[in-house]
């Protein structure tokens, strides 16, 4: 498939057509080599069952440089403030990885993270008092970012004067594209710094919040390194807002876009929870998984890979893949829930699934109670999506409501 070599994902023209392609491709090219000139050819999986097995194989495709040579790490790993952030479970396989996994699992518990849902109603409702008597909101960076970013700092113990900071910190990493090396690497080193500050202070003084937690843990003697510490907080810090927001955002998004259903779920907030599930499927906010390293030369969809290419699992295009769902096109928040990616499958399953479950119903029955009347500011074609890697998610999402 000619165009399929030189799609441009991260472009306007393709992200507000991003399923009708990604349809297109599951049928003619499920798994296809793409190499825009001037970048590194990267293998794309979009078929459901292919992206499952790659999530599920790291055998064959590793998240850890390490698995294809040191060199190749090295390579990939960037400086050493920025591989000194880079060193966290998300980037390790195998007993690594495991040892990891497990030590933060120690720390980050489903009691911490459902101890913090008053405190996320408290969020939601107050970020809204900010903007209530306008009934005008931009659902992005007026609820969505602030919400997460509260909540994930809040849980960490990060103090709230340095939260404009982390904001600033994830947006250059997640991005990436568009910004200097020396630019990033000024941001490496300042995020290092600042946590590598945090942790000593809650050696010395612990307090009870996550990074105390994970300072103190232990396993049989075995703790958490200093860059291994930072790489985690930096990965909870990054991830926990960056893709709870899209979310929430994508989320209003589509709820807008079909008003019966969003009227549907104000007047039965208890069915959100269900409907949480089917948003997650229908757009999720991270599109493509973190790129897979092939370990050795392999078959994946009738293609034959070669040790040491770039692999990219597309699971925004599995989650709508008719092989994993019923008319998986079609918006159903009623439906039994379907089986859907959006939080990764096997040992990289997202740490902090349970988290962002609970802010995007928290967030969108606030929104939906509140706000009575709810509508978009402009039209659904107006919309245009943040130049973000491997994230989907609104530059901005203005909308109105009826104010008594």
């Amino acid at each position: 498939m000619a165009y399929a070599c030189t799609l441009d994902f991260n472009s306007d023209a393709f992200r507000s057509a991003a399923y009708q392609h990604y349809a297109t491709l599951r049928e003619a090219a499920p798994v296809f080599l793409s190499q825009p000139p001037g970048q590194l050819p990267i293998w794309y999986v979009t078929g459901a069952q292919d992206v499952e097995t790659v999530l599920l194989d790291s055998e064959r495709f590793a998240r850890d440089p390490a698995r294809i040579s040191p060199q190749f790490a090295a390579m990939m790993g960037g400086d050493q403030s920025i591989a000194f952030l880079n060193d966290h479970m998300l980037n390790r396989d195998g007993e690594r990885h495991r040892r990891l996994r497990r030590l933060v699992n120690k720390a980050f518990t489903l009691k911490a993270v459902n101890a913090m849902r008053p405190r996320i109603e408290q969020i939601a409702e107050r970020l809204l008092d900010q903007a209530g008597p306008s009934g005008h909101l931009d659902v992005v960076s007026q609820y969505a970012f602030p919400l997460s970013i509260i909540v994930i700092a809040e849980l960490l113990g990060v103090p709230a004067q340095d939260r404009d900071d982390f904001r600033r910190w994830s947006q250059l990493i997640v991005q990436q594209v568009g910004h200097d090396l020396s630019e990033l690497q000024r941001c490496y080193a300042e995020f290092a710094s600042y946590m590598l500050a945090l942790i000593e202070q809650r050696r010395a003084a612990p307090t009870d919040d996550l990074v105390s937690a994970l300072v103190q843990v232990e396993e049989d003697g075995n703790v958490l390194s200093s860059s291994e510490l930072c790489s985690m907080i930096a990965l909870l810090i990054v991830a926990g807002h960056e893709t709870a927001a899209s979310m929430i955002g994508n989320a209003v998004y589509l709820l807008l876009r079909h008003p019966h259903t969003l009227i549907q779920l104000r007047d039965s907030p208890d069915s959100m929870a269900n409907a949480v599930e089917e948003l997650l499927r229908y757009d999720s906010s991270v599109e493509r998984a973190m790129v897979r390293f092939v370990t050795q030369d392999t078959e994946l969809g009738g293609q034959r890979l070669q040790r040491g290419q770039l692999l990219m699992a597309v699971v925004g295009s599995a989650n709508r893949d008719p092989a994993l769902c019923a008319q998986p096109d079609i918006l159903d928040v009623a439906r039994p829930a379907c089986p859907h990616l959006a939080f990764g499958k096997g040992a990289h399953y997202c740490l902090g699934a349970s988290l962002a479950r609970q802010e995007l119903e928290i967030a969108l029955n606030t929104l939906l109670r509140r706000c009575p009347g709810l509508q978009l500011e402009g039209t659904p074609e107006s919309v245009r999506w943040r130049y973000v890697p491997n994230f989907r998610g609104p530059q901005a999402l203005p909308v109105r409501w009826s104010v008594a």
